[in-house]
């Protein structure tokens, strides 16, 4: 809370027991939802319920979760950029020495930003049409895995909303490991199940609403190529950093 902030503030208490509709925290009125919640995809349904009571939605949509540091300053700014660069969706960067699973999410030097073809759960901002489009098949989904790599991208190709960035003039930290992917949910499925069922879903919009792009190279980079380091690459990765740590302290 370095500024004030130039958006609304809404805190999501997932253990439930929060009764008071509002908060007031360094000075800033907060909006309070609350529910008993197994992962984030609940809060993203939670979310979208919210904003279709109350009949309004902003511009922007941003669901950034508790592990993570970044500043009200920043917000503002990535907030301003995604206005004046017509995004449909971004994240601001990540720190090198944040715990990450793709390393295209973390922070480019000397750039305002870099394009890339889905942002993270972790901290995403979506045009606010955008993520209440996505609303339908939020439900369901505890964990939320699958909703970024694959029911944004294709929401945002079948409505033409394709401006996709990580926001390196932004620099987030991430402080706790994921966790999410070893659980089974109350729907007796886990993470990876969800994304796979995701996965299917997806291909099936497309199938029967632009199947033109079932041959694309965006449909490749999406639901073909990998997007996470084998168990080999992740060995040779670890390998590598104490070598790479003895060769920058000794120059």
């Amino acid at each position: 809370m370095d500024v004030p902030p130039q958006f609304e503030v809404l805190l999501f208490d997932y253990s439930g027991s929060t009764t008071e509709p509002y908060v007031v925290v360094h000075g800033v009125q907060c909006r309070v939802l609350a529910g008993v919640t197994e992962c984030k995809g609940e809060i993203y349904s939670a979310l979208a319920r919210h904003l279709q009571q109350r009949g309004t939605v902003p511009p922007f949509v941003g669901l950034i979760d508790d592990d993570v540091v970044l500043s009200v300053s920043g917000i503002n700014y990535a907030l301003h950029l995604g206005n004046c660069l017509e995004w449909s969706s971004f994240s601001p960067a990540l720190s090198h020495d944040s715990i990450y699973t793709h390393r295209w999410s973390l922070r480019q030097p000397s750039r305002l930003y870099h394009a890339t073809d889905w942002v993270e759960v972790m901290m995403p901002v979506y045009r606010g049409d955008l993520f209440m489009a996505g609303a339908p098949y939020y439900e369901g989904n505890v964990s939320s895995w699958g909703i970024d790599k694959y029911l944004m991208p294709t929401l945002q190709q079948l409505m033409g909303m394709q401006r996709t960035a990580i926001v390196d003039a932004v620099m987030a930290a991430h402080t706790r490991p994921v966790t999410s992917g070893m659980k089974v949910y109350r729907n007796g499925l886990t993470a990876a199940q969800e994304r796979e069922r995701m996965k299917q879903l997806c291909l099936e919009m497309l199938a029967e609403r632009q199947p033109a792009l079932l041959g694309s190279s965006w449909f490749q980079r999406i639901f073909k190529q990998r997007h996470s380091r084998t168990l080999g690459q992740r060995l040779l990765l670890g390998l590598g950093r104490p070598i790479r740590r003895w060769l920058e302290r000794s120059t």
